[in-house]
């Protein structure tokens, strides 16, 4: 019977369902969770004061240290590629441990994640405190201290420089089910009886909030919302007949200047501004001189309007970060050693770090005692098509604060991303305009582009006015959402953005002498990737905005504005063209250079367009190239990359039918053929060339991985740093050896696509000719296609400006977090919403339409949260979609709709290999695990004496004789950044491999070899069931069934190696993946059954083509395993994404807390 309703039911699973939907059970399971809480919060307060001494093996006046050292402690990357594999004549059972099942040791555990430990109270007077003289300078007379919080359980804690704790702490406020990416809840909220402003009633609001903020496109579950609402019992007709939606929807959209009631809080409204600049025509044109321009009206938002807005939302205020620290992480296994950095978020970065000291330590505002918070910006801008056809596009500026967590930044569904301008290109007036001052000939290429630089600059000082520099410099009083006044100050800390607009916005040449918007290295040594010379380079000659370079630029700027000289004259060019600089007026350095702000710091790396659609793309390319010298290959290719099974949710994606054709790829596509492109491209080039491709692309791959981590310590950032010399020395290596020794040319696309050009350059000159009114309209195909001498040779180019950004990343993640809170790709997803924005809009005129439907959306999501007075509890969430996945080792589930009788199985499997003596492994199997679980409590079980050696296997009953089969598992891993993560196994698909702990059969007394140095064993799930068991040996009293859920598996074996005549494992010394293959299924050990609580997380393996197929007629000899289809070998790829490439380093995943012993 249900405890809470008192309901009865006759079957386990009615009783079950019930309590899913019973409102009774609901809200006792939510009285229950908020006593919990608040048990649990007076606990955490209790610990966190109790708790003032420092942390292991940490010294209190050391605030920054170099742990280069501390590598030997972990092992380097190689340390898992020292050993050696028995030989090959011994049997699969001495070469691989007895796969019984016992308790999960303690150390082993999936441990879930858990947010940073409460800090102590901010009044404690034990707090800790460093003698550090350069963090002692007095700051509102406050002594400022070195302050170490506590530790969680995975070592993590926090150090703070301040006089005390902060008081506002945002990390306490994370609940668990925010570290999980297994399902995002969208809690849905009982709304108060407060008033609906703007809206007359509760039946208007909801109406408006579901059409602005459910989409444009009607869907299924729209639909369904919908009804929900009509149909709920708080919404009446009658209060929506009369309600004047266009004037409502226009208040909505308004300015902030409309002084409306119902906006009680700070509004970042938009508004719009005519910007008119002077036109230099030079001394040889038509009419010379200046010339006034005004362009059309330009859309955007005042930035510290956003700021004041942020401030004033209570639900983004309880995550926003007002004070920084340096995140640390101690190992329990070296408590003695010094503790390691964390990188990962920017207010933990040492770039913060510094600007918040040069704030505390700076001289305060006269009479103002108010505590000084920085505020990190993050600015990035794209240009996107808001079309599938024409030309309509958009170029939105975004904003992003520093100081939120950037797995709720880069989120768009948590809408962190500020709008602030949508900036205009030269119109096509202009040009004309242009045209009656230039001349016959009309504007150079050169001159439109230096005018567009100039209207994007005259646009950014429009953002940065009077009141953005007045709290740049002496900060801003805002009082937040908490009651309490403070004094924010802004700093830009990085610009995101692809190279052609980074070169705009740091006023150098695209693609000139030196590309690099970050340092003046030579084009001509690009390719010296990582060399000595290259990292001395990248420091010595940093670009720096300092007198010299305004001095150049102010020159230049003189020379075209009042000499009247062009903007490519002989004068320029001699002045600004050793170091690509542009004759323009920049935003950044006019406004802030006078505060020590340096542009071209701001224009960090940029991961997607440098890497994923630059380097790899590039190499990829010509691997192509390479191929198509090779008769056969590239179908071959394409039919391997055909073959590649998927891998997650989607970290693999099924790839397209002929890859080579490279038609509409993506950044995510490009990544995936990455990660996959060894085993495709293993055996198709001979094998000196096979090695060097080999080699390449692991390194690739590895540094691939390794960049694009979320969550960098120093030792893996000194990992990264020597791939990236390796990387830099292979793809010379590759262009010096192999590339030569093919006469590579363009591939058909690239011929087509270069035809096409030159005829669409054709057809432009002929119709923007002079005196050609005239003449009868052609079309592009009427004009003589210029002649395509078939297709031209190409090398290997690595003299690039993306080949050299790759030696940045470590400098940058060191400085700024990882790549991924500044990467274009959060900018990518962002361009869905002014997509979806526009099909709302009239299509003229429509930035400032967009703005309005903005304004709207913001308001209605502001109104929502001020109605919030309730949440949906979790519990019910939990019984809606199942498991509590953040707290679970793994899900099966409990229907009992398939069974599987044991006598007719084993009757018409009898000649199956895979079922050979199943009742008798499977009760072999269950037989410790029944005697861990009556250890637990022997009393439940009515059992006396819990004596393993008196145990038998013919005790064990298997109730009525069946098991229940299971289509899926889902399995719960803690991710290397600590999130909780999901992976789910189908038997049936290619979903169904997983990987186990090694250690685990060590630890528990089983026949391993020691010599072997793998730290994982590799299985194909074949069956997924649970089974009812009953044990009626000596001492049961009672006779109770125990559920056991159990998975069947075949077991892989690990290929070996030989190096100077042994067998070794393959890994990261020896640049290839691990390889695996089935043992004859005669042996005894081929096939086993598994706790599903010991499964690691599924892996990704992908077949060995080079080696064929095992059966090459497609009959196999086990149906229950399925084999028709197997390979010979498999790679294990250890790329399939970035958990997966963590867990190989081993003791480097601080969530990984298996490894840290």
């Amino acid at each position: 019977n249900c405890v809470a309703c008192g309901r009865n039911f006759s079957q386990i699973s009615a009783l079950s369902n019930h309590v899913r939907t019973c409102r009774f059970q609901k809200k006792r399971t939510a009285s229950a969770l908020e006593g919990a809480k608040e048990i649990y919060r007076n606990k955490k307060n209790r610990v966190a004061t109790n708790q003032t001494q420092t942390c292991p093996g940490e010294s209190s006046q050391q605030a920054d240290v170099t742990t280069r050292a501390a590598i030997a402690t972990v092992g380097t990357p190689n340390a898992m590629d020292i050993g050696s594999v028995d030989d090959d004549s011994l049997s699969l059972a001495k070469r691989r441990p007895r796969r019984e099942n016992r308790p999960l040791p303690k150390r082993f555990q999936n441990e879930q994640p858990v947010a940073l430990a409460s800090l102590p109270p901010a009044a404690a007077e034990t707090l800790q405190a460093s003698n550090d003289s350069t963090l002692s300078t007095p700051v509102v007379n406050l002594e400022r201290r070195t302050l170490t919080s506590p530790l969680n359980k995975f070592g993590l804690f926090r150090r703070y420089f301040s006089a005390s704790f902060p008081a506002h702490d945002p990390d306490t406020e994370i609940q668990i089910e925010e570290l999980s990416e297994v399902s995002q809840y969208n809690n849905s909220n009982t709304l108060s009886t407060s008033f609906f402003e703007p809206y007359p009633n509760r039946s208007a609001f909801l109406l408006g909030e579901w059409y602005w903020n459910s989409g444009v496109q009607k869907t299924k579950e729209g639909f369904c919302k919908l009804i929900n609402i009509i149909s709920g019992s708080d919404f009446n007709p009658a209060d929506v007949k009369k309600v004047p939606w266009d004037s409502l929807n226009r208040r909505l959209g308004e300015s902030v200047d409309s002084e409306d009631v119902w906006i009680d809080e700070p509004d970042a409204g938009w508004k719009e501004t005519s910007i008119t600049l002077p036109i230099p025509f030079h001394k040889n044109m038509l009419n010379p001189g200046l010339q006034q321009y005004t362009f059309p009206p330009f859309c955007h938002r005042s930035i510290v309007s956003v700021l004041k807005e942020k401030m004033s939302n209570q639900r983004d205020f309880q995550q926003f970060h007002l004070e920084p620290y340096e995140l640390r992480w101690q190992r329990k296994d070296t408590p003695d050693t010094e503790s390691t950095r964390v990188h990962g978020e920017l207010y933990t970065s040492a770039a913060f770090l510094e600007a918040h000291e040069e704030i505390q330590s700076a001289v305060g505002e006269p009479g103002c005692s108010l505590p000084r918070v920085l505020i990190g910006l993050m600015f990035g801008s794209d240009g996107t098509q808001l079309t599938s056809f024409g030309s309509t596009s958009l170029w939105p500026c975004y904003m992003y604060f520093g100081n939120e967590s950037k797995y709720r930044r880069c989120r768009p569904t948590c809408n962190l991303c500020n709008h602030i301008a949508y900036f205009q290109k030269l119109p096509p007036e202009f040009k004309d305009f242009a045209e009656l001052h230039w001349g016959k000939k009309g504007p150079s290429d050169s001159f439109m582009t230096h005018c567009q630089r100039e209207f994007l600059h005259a646009q950014w000082k429009e953002l940065l006015d009077d009141e953005f520099l007045e709290a740049y410099e002496h900060g801003i009083v805002i009082e937040c959402c908490d009651g309490k006044k403070r004094r924010f100050y802004l700093r830009i800390f990085a610009y995101t953005a692809d190279y052609p607009e980074k070169i705009l916005l740091s006023s150098i040449r695209n693609m000139g002498n030196c590309p690099c918007p970050r340092c003046l290295i030579p084009k001509h040594r690009t390719h010296q990737l990582a060399t000595r010379q290259d990292q001395r380079q990248r420091k010595s000659l940093a670009r720096v905005d300092n007198l010299q370079y305004r001095v150049k630029t102010s020159s230049a700027h003189e020379i075209i504005y009042q000499k009247n000289c062009s903007v490519d004259s002989v004068a320029i060019q001699r002045l600004l063209k050793p170091e690509s600089l542009t004759p323009n007026e920049n935003a950044f350095s006019c406004k802030l250079s006078k505060f020590g702000f340096n542009l071209f710091s701001i224009f960090l790396v940029d991961f997607m367009h440098e890497f994923e659609l630059g380097v790899w793309k590039k190499v990829f390319i010509h691997l192509l190239r390479i191929l198509d010298c090779v008769d056969g290959a590239v179908n071959e290719l394409d039919q391997r990359f055909r073959s590649v099974p998927t891998f997650g949710r989607d970290s693999i994606r099924r790839f397209a039918n002929s890859v080579s054709e490279l038609k509409r790829l993506g950044a995510r596509d490009y990544e995936n053929i990455l990660q996959c492109s060894i085993p495709v491209f293993e055996g198709l080039l001979p094998k000196e060339h096979n090695d060097n491709l080999m080699d390449v692309l692991f390194t690739l791959a590895h540094w691939h991985a390794l960049a694009k981590l979320r969550q960098h310590t120093d030792l893996s950032l000194d990992i990264l740093e020597s791939i990236t010399v390796q990387l830099g020395r292979l793809l010379r290596k590759f262009q010096e050896k192999t590339c030569p020794a093919y006469n590579t040319r363009e591939l058909q696309r690239e011929l087509t696509s270069r035809a096409r050009k030159a005829a669409s350059k054709l057809s432009t000159n002929k119709t923007t000719s002079k005196n050609t009114s005239s003449l009868p309209t052609k079309t592009a195909s009427t004009y003589p296609k210029k002649e395509i001498k078939g297709r031209l040779p190409k090398t290997l180019n690595l003299n690039t400006y993306k080949d050299h950004s790759l030696g940045d990343y470590v400098d940058s993640i060191r400085r700024n977090g990882t790549v991924d809170s500044y990467s274009t790709e959060s900018m990518e997803l962002e361009h869905r919403s002014p997509k979806s924005r526009y099909l709302r809009t009239s299509r003229k005129h429509f930035e400032k339409q967009l703005g309005c439907i903005e304004r709207c959306q913001a308001r209605i999501r502001r109104i929502r949260q001020k109605l919030d007075k309730t949440k949906q509890t979790r519990e019910e969430l939990v019984h809606e979609k199942g498991p509590e996945s953040w707290a679970s080792a793994y899900h099966i589930g409990k229907t009992q709709n398939h069974p599987v009788d044991l006598r007719v199985f084993a009757q018409e499997k009898r000649h199956d290999p895979a079922a050979k003596d199943f009742m008798k492994n499977l009760k072999a199997h269950l037989l410790p695990r029944i005697h861990s679980r009556i250890q637990v409590d022997p009393h439940k079980f009515g059992f006396e004496n819990a004596d393993a050696a008196e145990m038998a296997q013919n005790m064990v009953l298997i109730k009525d004789n069946r098991v229940y089969s299971h289509k899926l598992a889902r399995f719960y891993h803690t991710t290397y950044d600590v999130r909780r993560s999901e992976d789910v196994i189908n038997p049936r698909t290619s979903h169904c491999n997983v990987m186990l702990l090694c250690k685990l059969a060590t630890s528990e007394g089983n026949s391993l070899d020691t010599s072997v140095t793998h730290p994982f064993l590799y299985a194909r799930v074949i069956g997924i069931y649970h089974v009812n068991v009953v044990y009626t040996g000596p001492g049961m009293k009672g006779y109770e069934s125990m559920h056991f859920d159990f998975l069947h598996i075949r077991w892989f074996q690990l290929e070996a190696i030989k190096s100077q005549g042994r067998h070794r494992v393959r890994g990261w010394a020896s640049l290839r993946l691990d390889r695996l293959s089935f043992p004859p299924m005669a042996e005894k050990s081929s096939f086993a059954f598994v706790d599903p609580a010991l499964v690691l997380r599924s892996c990704h393996l992908i077949p060995a083509f080079s080696s064929g197929k095992r059966y090459s007629d497609g009959i196999g000899l086990s149906a229950l395993s399925r084999d028709n289809s197997d390979w010979k070998m498999y790679y294990v790829n250890r790329f399939a994404d970035r958990d997966m490439t963590m867990r190989y380093h081993w003791g480097l995943g601080i969530g990984h807390m298996y490894s840290h012993n």
